[in-house]
């Protein structure tokens, strides 16, 4: 991590976005969470449960949402790259979901601040997937 009023690399910021996919898998959601800053928020719009959650908590209960009601939740990246501005994860997901398995292919896009925090995270998916999915 980098030392009070040191810039992040490039490098450091794909790892936060990686930490927080590991929490997530592991079922940690204080682990992923703290890898959040308080105000984070989180864009779903184009996911399963869509909405703009603000807030750590707002943040955390829509993302809890997706193993409490889905099977089988994998993410595996084809690539995270990274600039100044962003980390953008590309994935390639799969989840069960009333004896069916769906297959997608996501992006994620976060802001990571010079703290080690995401303070923004964008989720981009086939709406009509997803939708479909959740209504069986």
């Amino acid at each position: 991590m980098a030392e009070a009023g040191t810039k992040l690399s490039l490098d450091q910021k794909i790892q936060v976005v990686r930490d927080a996919f590991e929490a997530f898998k592991r079922g940690d959601m204080k682990a992923l969470s703290d890898t959040w800053s308080d105000d984070f928020t989180w864009h779903a719009r184009g996911s399963v449960f869509g909405g703009d959650f603000k807030g750590k908590e707002a943040a955390l209960a829509a993302v809890a949402r997706y193993p409490q009601t889905l099977e089988d939740i994998t993410i595996d990246f084809h690539d995270i790259v990274a600039n100044d501005k962003h980390v953008v994860a590309l994935a390639n997901t799969s989840f069960k979901r009333g004896g069916k398995t769906y297959q997608d292919q996501l992006v994620y896009i976060f802001h990571i601040n010079d703290q080690s925090k995401a303070t923004e995270g964008w989720i981009i998916a086939d709406t009509e997937m997803a939708a479909k999915a959740v209504q069986g």
